[in-house]
């Protein structure tokens, strides 16, 4: 049974984002299905600590998908854990181009507050506060797959 994390421990059975078929077409709706899953997969990791599977559907040019791995990773080091972080994407907004094979989209990010706990149990750096961004995501479908060409927060 799934247990999110709190103050005494990390998330327990968390669940693995499914993908859905649409997200393997090369389609507007299969972008739009992609782009919700990558996010669910990258909401999976800040529960987990686990961002091999977000990272599988990252272009290693992609420098903010590298820097946000490397802060989940960092967060779970030495039995820390983070509670909070989990993504909610209620507005994805594909830009679809028929010409090309490359894709963007903006889409309404939502995070909520992240702690982050030490192995003792002690909260050892400020909490990122809760967040409401618009994003700007470009990927690129190759492979027959689509692929995270970069991301990022539309100021």
């Amino acid at each position: 049974m799934y247990k999110p994390a709190d103050a005494k421990g990390k998330a327990e059975n968390v669940p693995v984002p499914v993908m859905p078929e649409l997200a393997k077409e090369n389609s507007k709706e299969g972008l739009e299905a992609f782009i919700r899953y990558w996010f669910q997969l990258l909401s999976y990791a800040y529960q987990t600590g686990d961002t091999t599977r977000v990272a599988g559907l990252s272009s290693p040019q992609c420098t903010l998908c590298g820097h946000l791995g490397g802060a989940v990773s960092t967060s779970y080091e030495d039995g820390s854990w983070v509670t909070g972080g989990i993504l909610q994407t209620p507005v994805v907004d594909v830009r679809w181009d028929s010409s090309s094979n490359s894709q963007q989209a903006q889409v309404q990010l939502i995070q909520t507050e992240i702690h982050y706990f030490a192995a003792d149990g002690t909260e050892h750096r400020e909490l990122t506060a809760a967040t409401n961004d618009a994003v700007a995501f470009f990927a690129d479908f190759r492979n027959d797959a689509w692929m995270t060409l970069d991301t990022g927060i539309i100021r």
